[in-house]
C-alpha cells in the first residue's frame, strides 16, 4: 500500500440511489434516488425546508429506518441486509445521536444518562463510570455530573446529549436541529464543540434550518421534495454524487447485547422512576393479593372454628331411642336406669334421658295467684327430662335451679320452664314462686333456663320430673337418651350403648351417632374454599386488568424513552424484556405486600372475634410468585406493544 493509499480518508457512509416511499394510495416519495458518500474527518450539514425529507434521510443515515429502494453501505457495512440485532449493534457502537429535543431521561443524573449510552453493548459494567466521566470532561461538564436533566440550561442538556453520544468513540455523529432549542449564546457554544469534535477527525452530520449551522460545515448537501442537491462549502468532492461506486467488502458488525446485570438496573431504575405511578399500578395486585390470602386464612380460621364447634356439639353426642315395632305389637322399652348404666362405659361425659309427654287437650296457664287479674291458657309442650338431662345437653339457667333426683323419686309437681314459654306465661323470675297449671294438676316453677347447647326444642316446653310424669301423665318409659361423649370416643359409644342398656335384645335400639369429623371438617372446607377463592380470584382479575391498563399507559407515555432507547442500541427483544421485567416486578413486590396485608387481616379479624388465626403456610410464599406471574402476563402485551415501536414512530410520538 502506497503512502497516498494510507492517507486517503475512509468512507463512512455511502447511499447509491437511495428511495423512500410512505403509504400506498397514494404514495408519498419522502427520498427520491438520493446518491451521495460522505469520508471520515467531513462535516456535513443537511439543509432544506420542512417536509423536504432532511429527517427522513438522517433516520436512514442512523439506521432508525430503512430504505424502500436502493442501497445504503456505513463502513463498509451493508445496512439493508441487516436483522434487528446487528441494526441495533451498529447504533451502539458507530452512531451517535444528538437531538434538537436533548432526549434525557429526567430521573436519571447526568452521569447516568451518559452511562446509558453502553448499556447495550454488552460490556462489563468495569470502566463505564470512567468513560462516561471523561466524556463529560471533554464537552465541560465535568462540574455537573450528578445534577438531575431538569436542573440544567438547554445549552448544558445539550452537552450531556453529545457527551452521550461520544461515549465509545463513534464512527459518526448525528445532529438532529442540535440548536433548534437554544439561545444563540448557547447555540454558539454547540457550534463551537462541533467543530473542536470535527477538527478532532470526528464526522459530523447536522439537519438544519439555520444558515449560520449550515455555513459552519464544511460541506453541504441540500434537499427539496425529496432530491438531493450539493453545495459545496468548502473542499472538493467532486466524485460524492456518483452513483457508480462500487461498495466495499462488508466488514463483520457485532450484535447489540445487554447483560442481566443492567437489564436488572435499568427496569428497577424505571420502576422508581415514577413512584406514584408504580404505586397505583401495583395496588391492583396488593388488592387482589390481599383479598386472597386473607380469604384463603379466613376460611380456614372460619371453618376451624366451625369443626371446633361441631366436635365439642355434634361429634360428641350420642341419641339412643327404641325402634318402632310393627303395628299392634309392643314396643320394646329403654330401661329407666338409663343414665345410670351409661355413665359406666368409659369416654361417656353425661347421659339423661328425655321424653315427650301427652297431656291430651289440657292446657299450660299461669298460676291464678300469680295473675289475679286473668289467666292465659298455652297449648305449650311437656317434656319429662332425669336429672342428669340437664348436663348432657349443657343446658344454661336464667335463674331458679335444674331438677334432681330427689323431685323424681318424690315425684314432686315442679318445672323448669324453657326461655320460650316462660316468655308466653309471663314468668320472668322465680323469686316469688311462681306456679303453672298444666290441666288440673299445679307446678311449682323452680327454675328458667337461658340456653341449650342440645335439643333446642327444650327452650319453648315445660320440664317436669320423670317421676311426676309417670305419676300424673302415666310416662311408661323413657323415650330417648342423650349422651355426651368425649371427643372421639362417640363411635365407640354408640357401639357399646346398645349392649349396655339392652344386652337381651340390643338391636331393638337405635343409635344416632355423629358422622366422621373429617368428612364434615373437609366439607366445609371446601365450600368455604370455593367461596372465599372465588372472591379472592375476581380481585386478581381486577388488578392484572389494571396493571395492563396502566402499564400501556406507561408505554404510550415513554414513547420518548423508548426511541432514545431503540438509538442508541436497543433491539426489540430489550425493550420487550425491561418492560416485562418491570410489570413482573411489580406483581413481585405486590404479592409481597398482598401477602403481609392479608396476614394483618386474617390476625386482625381473629383477634377480634377472639378466634385462633389459622393460615395456610404456602400462601404468604406463594403470593409473591402468584404476583409475579400475574404481572407477567399483565404486562405482555404492553411490552410487545412497546417493542414493535420502530425508533422514528417512537420518536415522533414521543415530542
Amino acid at each position: 500500500m502506497t503512502h497516498s493509499e494510507q492517507n486517503k480518508p475512509r468512507t463512512v457512509l455511502k447511499l447509491q440511489n437511495i428511495g423512500r416511499q410512505f403509504g400506498v394510495d397514494p404514495p408519498v416519495n419522502a427520498l427520491i434516488d438520493v446518491n451521495f458518500k460522505l469520508e471520515s474527518g467531513e462535516w456535513l450539514a443537511i439543509t432544506g425546508p420542512s417536509g423536504s425529507g432532511k429527517s427522513t434521510l438522517l433516520n436512514i443515515i442512523g439506521c432508525l429506518d430503512t430504505p424502500t429502494s436502493g442501497d445504503y453501505y456505513f463502513d463498509g457495512i451493508d445496512t439493508t441486509e441487516l436483522n434487528d440485532k446487528k441494526r441495533a449493534g451498529l447504533r451502539s457502537r458507530r452512531i451517535g445521536f444528538v437531538f434538537q429535543a436533548f432526549h434525557l431521561l429526567p430521573h436519571r443524573s447526568v452521569l447516568e444518562n451518559v452511562m446509558l449510552a453502553e448499556v447495550y453493548r454488552k460490556h462489563h459494567a468495569r470502566g463505564r463510570r470512567e468513560r462516561a466521566l471523561a466524556a463529560l470532561e471533554r464537552v465541560g461538564l465535568a462540574h455537573r455530573v450528578n445534577f438531575l436533566p431538569t436542573k440544567l440550561s438547554g445549552g448544558e442538556k445539550q452537552r450531556v446529549a453529545i457527551a452521550r453520544a461520544l461515549v465509545g468513540s463513534p464512527s459518526l455523529l448525528l445532529c438532529d436541529e442540535p440548536t433548534g432549542n437554544l439561545d444563540s449564546k448557547s447555540a454558539e457554544s454547540i457550534l463551537e464543540l462541533f467543530k473542536e469534535l470535527n477538527e478532532q477527525g470526528l464526522t459530523v452530520v447536522v439537519v438544519t434550518h439555520n444558515e449560520q449551522v449550515a455555513e459552519r460545515a464544511t460541506r453541504r448537501v441540500h434537499i427539496i421534495d425529496g432530491v438531493l442537491t450539493e453545495i459545496t462549502n468548502g473542499g472538493n468532492h467532486a466524485n460524492s454524487l456518483s452513483p457508480q461506486e462500487t461498495a466495499p467488502s462488508e466488514p463483520s458488525v457485532s450484535r447489540s447485547g445487554m447483560t442481566l446485570r443492567d437489564l436488572l438496573n435499568e427496569a428497577i431504575a424505571g420502576l422508581f422512576a415514577r413512584p406514584g405511578r408504580m404505586v397505583l399500578t401495583m395496588l391492583g395486585v396488593v388488592i387482589g393479593l390481599t383479598a386472597l390470602v386473607a380469604t384463603m386464612g379466613l376460611s380456614r380460621t372460619a371453618s376451624n372454628r366451625i369443626i371446633g364447634r361441631f366436635d365439642e356439639l355434634a361429634a360428641t353426642e350420642i341419641f339412643i331411642s327404641t325402634k318402632p315395632g310393627p303395628t299392634g305389637a309392643q314396643v320394646e322399652s329403654l330401661p329407666w336406669d338409663t343414665p345410670a348404666r351409661l355413665q359406666e362405659l368409659n369416654g361417656v361425659v353425661a347421659a339423661g334421658t328425655l321424653s315427650s309427654i301427652d297431656v291430651g287437650d289440657a292446657l299450660v296457664s299461669a298460676s291464678p295467684v300469680r295473675d289475679p287479674r286473668g289467666q292465659t291458657d298455652f297449648k305449650l309442650s311437656v317434656q319429662a327430662a332425669s336429672p342428669e338431662l340437664f348436663t348432657a345437653v349443657r343446658a344454661e339457667l336464667a335463674n331458679g335451679r335444674f331438677l334432681d333426683l330427689g323431685h323424681s323419686e318424690r315425684a314432686d309437681r315442679v318445672a323448669v320452664l324453657g326461655p320460650g314459654a316462660a316468655l308466653r306465661l309471663g314468668i320472668v323470675g322465680v323469686e316469688q314462686l311462681p306456679a303453672i297449671a298444666i290441666g288440673d294438676n299445679l307446678y311449682l316453677v323452680i327454675g328458667i333456663l337461658s340456653d341449650v347447647a342440645r335439643q333446642p326444642d327444650l327452650l319453648g316446653s315445660v320440664i317436669i320430673p320423670e317421676g311426676t310424669a309417670r305419676r300424673d301423665f302415666g310416662l311408661s318409659t323413657p323415650e330417648l337418651a342423650v349422651v355426651e361423649t368425649q371427643i372421639g370416643a362417640a363411635k365407640l359409644i354408640a357401639q357399646q350403648a346398645p349392649l349396655a342398656l339392652r344386652p337381651d335384645n340390643p338391636s331393638v335400639l337405635k343409635v344416632a351417632s355423629p358422622p366422621e369429623p373429617q368428612r364434615v371438617r373437609d366439607a366445609v372446607q371446601s365450600d368455604l374454599n370455593v367461596l372465599f377463592l372465588l372472591l379472592g380470584g375476581l380481585s386478581l382479575i381486577v388488578g392484572a386488568i389494571g396493571i395492563a391498563n396502566i402499564t400501556l399507559v406507561s408505554v404510550m407515555e415513554r414513547t420518548g424513552e423508548i426511541g432514545l432507547r431503540r438509538s442508541i442500541g436497543a433491539t426489540r427483544g430489550h425493550i420487550a424484556a425491561q418492560f416485562l421485567l418491570e410489570s413482573t416486578a411489580v406483581g413481585v413486590i405486590g404479592g409481597i405486600l398482598g401477602a403481609s396485608l392479608g396476614v394483618l387481616v386474617v390476625v386482625a379479624v381473629s383477634a377480634y372475634q377472639v378466634w385462633t388465626p389459622v393460615l395456610d403456610p404456602a400462601a404468604p410464599f406463594l403470593s409473591p410468585l402468584v404476583g409475579g406471574v400475574i404481572g407477567l402476563l399483565s404486562g405482555t402485551y404492553p411490552a410487545l406493544r412497546a417493542a414493535h415501536l420502530e425508533p422514528v414512530e417512537a420518536f415522533r410520538a414521543g415530542t
